[in-house]
């Protein structure tokens, strides 16, 4: 059972280790989105999807794990999250070390999901820029359009 255990919190660990990767790549994709820079744009997200892979290898660790936790402790099913794996863990000597991992990923998964939300906005704002670049764009090709010269030369009519 410690074995699991511990297993478990090295997978926790790494997958901490992951979300601040991902962290600081939100980071630097906001400075790349803010300088329109779309060549580095797409090498981030690359970079941001291989670290996903990764976590979603390490997700599936942590879901087998806890899933033979559970069995080991007759709690089939029961536990889902972290949180009832802790309490699951009362009195061993684990249990302050799920806490901690808890606690910091908590932590990054705030700062991650803030970051995301704020490129999330810039990049809204961006294309929001592109559509009404685009709409001006359309309208100016649609004036010229339908200027022509009327019968004496002089002024153009508009339809």
């Amino acid at each position: 059972m410690a074995g699991m255990i511990n297993q478990l919190i090295d997978v926790l660990n790494e997958q901490h280790t992951r979300c601040e990767e991902l962290h600081g790549l939100a980071l630097e994709k906001k400075d790349v989105i803010v300088q329109n820079n779309i060549d580095e744009l797409q090498k981030i997200t690359n970079l941001e999807n291989m670290v996903i892979s990764q976590n979603n290898r390490l997700e599936r660790q942590r879901v087998s794990l806890t899933n033979d936790i559970a069995e080991v402790l007759g709690r089939r099913g029961q536990l889902n999250d972290l949180a009832s794996v802790i309490e699951a863990m009362e009195g061993q000597p684990q249990q302050d070390d799920l806490r901690e991992i808890g606690v910091k990923l908590r932590g990054i998964l705030t700062k991650l999901k803030e970051a995301n939300d704020l490129n999330q906005v810039l990049i809204e704002n961006a294309l929001d820029y592109v559509d009404y670049s685009l709409n001006v764009i359309r309208t100016s090709a649609q004036a010229e359009l339908t200027e022509y010269p009327d019968s004496a030369g002089s002024k153009p009519n508009r339809n």
